[in-house]
């Protein structure tokens, strides 16, 4: 276990120590006060404290320390559901149940749920964002079924987690804020969204990462294009190498390829 936990922190994983289930445990409370772990990554001496010798499970801090954010498909049927609207990832550990899929962080606070409420209704799919963490890989379930690295971990292409995929059924569209520059409440709480994203730099991920702005402003936000624009040039533009007509063109591929509900975001 020591050697696993060091390779998932030096990955850039925060982990800790879970106890084996046993009488007295049941292998989900971890063996130390581990909030400190969610703001910094054990030492290697510390994790050789924890794991050297030890029967121990171990358990991957989530959210912005370890830059994960995982889906917990708790049944076939969650599974299921995770397979149709998900897409690959090929970070995942094989559970007593199911399956953990792991994401990138998206860089805003993702909260934990249980059970989701989806637009098909209420499954057995979990989300571990930041504050919460998920038993890792080579660690034993209380059933006696062990843990086990699925997927493809030599991959690094795993994709961002994105809030749209899980939005819950029934949350109304918003009104649409007036065209022209971007002004009224609605536009207001997107650009204080954006505010919370760091800014995209050429080179490193500013497509991926714009195009992912731009889904949230004009789908989820339900912002004209216009206002996307503007917005997204306010936040991304304006330096050496960006054009407005790059970002522009991001506004209208996701205007056109987003899956978002339109609204989602607008309470």
């Amino acid at each position: 276990m020591l050697e696993r936990a060091l390779a998932l922190s030096h990955r850039g994983f925060s982990v800790i120590p879970i106890p084996r289930p046993d009488a007295h445990h049941d292998g989900k409370v971890p063996a130390i006060s581990w909030r400190q772990f969610q703001q910094r990554r054990a030492t290697d001496d510390e994790l050789s404290a924890w794991f050297a010798g030890a029967a121990s499970n171990l358990a991957i801090v989530t959210g912005a320390v370890s830059n994960l954010v995982v889906v917990d498909a708790d049944s076939r049927d969650g599974l299921r559901w995770c397979v149709r609207h998900l897409p690959y990832t090929p970070w995942q550990t094989k559970t007593a149940r199911g399956f953990h899929l792991f994401f990138r962080h998206p860089g805003i606070t993702i909260g934990n749920r249980a059970k989701l409420e989806t637009r098909d209704g209420r499954i057995d799919v979990d989300v571990r964002g930041d504050g919460g963490y998920v038993i890792g890989p080579g660690s034993l379930h209380a059933s006696g079924v062990e843990y086990i690295a699925a997927g493809d971990w030599t991959r690094d292409d795993v994709p961002r987690f994105w809030t749209g995929w899980l939005q819950r059924r029934g949350r109304p569209a918003g009104p649409s804020p007036p065209a022209g520059h971007p002004s009224g409440d609605i536009v207001t709480r997107a650009r204080r969204y954006l505010s919370t994203i760091p800014r995209p730099e050429i080179g490193h991920g500013s497509d991926e990462r714009t195009l992912y702005a731009a889904c949230r402003l004009v789908r989820g936000f339900g912002l004209s294009d216009a206002d996307a624009e503007a917005l997204l040039w306010m936040w991304a533009g304006g330096r050496p190498g960006w054009t407005r007509d790059w970002i522009a063109r991001k506004v209208q591929h996701a205007r056109r390829y987003g899956t978002e509900p339109i609204g989602g975001l607008v309470s």
